[in-house]
């Protein structure tokens, strides 16, 4: 039930943060790509394992569940790789959120790299064992022939390059931060992608490192609770602490008052 509750409310808020996105108007600098598709990946994922793993009835059905849940959650694995990166270009260029699209990769490499190593990983797995997704319990990757390392292995290898990754971005921030004390609102900024930077490596990092050392209740219910909220961390961080963003959704809720009021006084001349 916990469980059940958690996902939902990760789903709400990955869909919010998939709206903002796309429905946004966004600094043209600014390339959301890796985190556009990282929301859309975890919110695939997350609704076909709450809807799907446990369809267990149709073997072919729950082989294809087992193959599609690989592939979304190694994308999203990739696309945080890949999100990193672009956080790495964004400090190596003075750390100027302007200029990401600039320095960053081109949406076209990010989607080849972003669907393109995941669908080899799972291609190159299924072709040496086809047998290896789904089993009469679950629509996952089974255990024989440790066919779960198609899974583990690239996962623990995106998570060490995240932990080489952040500790160098957070390395190559500190001059700038300490170039930047008689700037105000600059050094301001920066620190705020500090905390981005440190808050996704744990939210989104950690939460899945937690899932190799289930050996407590507690940790199992960290695990299903940081994983689960995923999403709301996403909203949170790169929606709601966002000025631009928030001044949108300003705008939005304007708009949306402006036409509930013409309805609601019109009947007011009538009574004269």
């Amino acid at each position: 039930m916990v469980n059940l509750f958690c996902m939902c409310v990760g789903l709400a808020f990955l869909a919010l943060a998939i709206l903002t996105f796309l429905l946004c108007t966004w600094n043209p600098k600014i390339n959301n790509t890796a985190r556009l598709h990282l929301s859309i990946c975890l919110f695939l994922g997350h609704l076909l394992f709450l809807v799907g793993v446990a369809r267990t009835e149709n073997a072919v059905v729950c082989a294809v569940i087992a193959g599609v849940l690989h592939f979304l959650f190694l994308s999203g694995f990739v696309w945080m790789l890949l999100e990193t990166v672009q956080l790495f270009l964004l400090v190596r260029s003075l750390s100027k959120v302007q200029i990401i699209h600039k320095e960053g990769l081109k949406p076209l490499y990010l989607l080849l790299i972003g669907y393109g190593a995941p669908m080899v990983v799972v291609g190159i797995s299924a072709a040496v064992f086809s047998d290896g997704y789904g089993s009469k319990d679950v629509c996952w990757l089974i255990n024989d022939r440790n066919f779960h390392w198609s899974f583990i292995g690239p996962v623990c290898s995106i998570l060490a390059l995240n932990c080489i990754s952040f500790g160098l971005i957070v390395w190559n921030l500190l001059p700038t931060l300490a170039n930047m004390k008689s700037d105000v609102s600059q050094s301001r900024d920066t620190r705020l992608i500090v905390f981005k930077i440190v808050a996704q490596f744990f939210v989104l990092g950690c939460a899945w490192i937690l899932g190799f050392f289930q050996s407590t209740s507690i940790l199992i219910y960290l695990f299903i609770i940081l994983n689960s909220q995923q999403g709301t961390f996403i909203f949170i961080v790169h929606c709601l602490l966002n000025k631009e963003v928030r001044e949108e959704y300003k705008r939005w809720f304007s708009c949306l008052f402006r036409k509930k009021e013409p309805s609601g006084s019109s009947g007011s001349p009538s009574k004269k």
